[in-house]
């Protein structure tokens, strides 16, 4: 498995970027994912996630993550995760949690996305939350 960042917003720099890809890997590792499947995390700004977010969603605001996954048996890519790191930081603050922990959530929310997992109703977001919690523990962000 591969993971790639692609950073516009020059967020992470070279050293961080290979921490958090080694997060990611041990991550897809444990969920047990074809290990010839690509996964990118892509960092932007509210006004490109807004226009993603309206594009893709039709909600014209901005959000802190988007998922996209790659359908099919032919595709070398798990799929796309979207955050925005302004939101993220915000959302960092609010909690009163760091941003590394912040974006963790935000990855881990997103491949559980990609995955199927879903919120939208009571028992899926169950499942949902006591994923995202293991993961966490599993890369130890507590």
């Amino acid at each position: 498995m591969k993971a790639h960042i692609v950073d516009y917003v020059d967020f992470l720099s070279k050293q961080k970027q290979r921490k958090l890809i080694n997060r990611i890997k041990l991550i897809l590792k444990y969920l047990r994912l074809s290990s010839n499947k690509d996964l990118c995390i892509t960092f932007i700004d509210d006004k490109g996630m807004r226009k993603l977010n309206s594009t893709y969603r039709g909600i014209k605001r901005t959000t802190d993550v988007l998922s996209f996954p790659q359908d099919g048996p032919d595709t070398q890519s798990l799929g796309d995760i979207i955050i925005s790191i302004d939101t993220a930081k915000r959302h960092a603050r609010f909690y009163k949690i760091s941003l590394q922990r912040e974006i963790m959530k935000l990855i881990i929310h997103g491949i559980l996305h990609i995955l199927g997992y879903d919120h939208k109703k009571k028992n899926d977001a169950s499942k949902m939350k006591k994923k995202e919690k293991e993961l966490v523990h599993l890369i130890n962000l507590n």
